[in-house]
């Protein structure tokens, strides 16, 4: 089998908005089984501003992502950081 690299994935969904809270990002590790959700930032430029309010948050963090993903309706941020999100 080919050596692979290990990175750490992220599951990235958009909590749509409720009759008490605005719409908010869920970012799920599944390296470290935690969650965080984070307030959504709406970017007029972003093509996504749910992956885009994500991966601005984690960057802040002191991630580094290297690439991204697109699953059923959710997204993954892929990391060589292995931190966790609750730091």
């Amino acid at each position: 089998m080919k050596n692979l690299d290990n990175y750490h994935i992220l599951q990235v969904k958009c909590l749509g908005a409720t009759n008490y809270r605005p719409a908010r990002v869920k970012i799920i590790s599944e390296r470290f089984r935690q969650s965080v959700i984070i307030p959504f930032t709406n970017d007029p430029g972003a093509s996504s501003p749910t992956l885009h309010t994500a991966q601005e948050w984690l960057e802040n963090k002191g991630h580094v992502i290297i690439g991204k993903g697109e699953g059923k309706n959710c997204y993954y941020i892929i990391s060589d950081t292995f931190v966790s999100l609750k730091k």
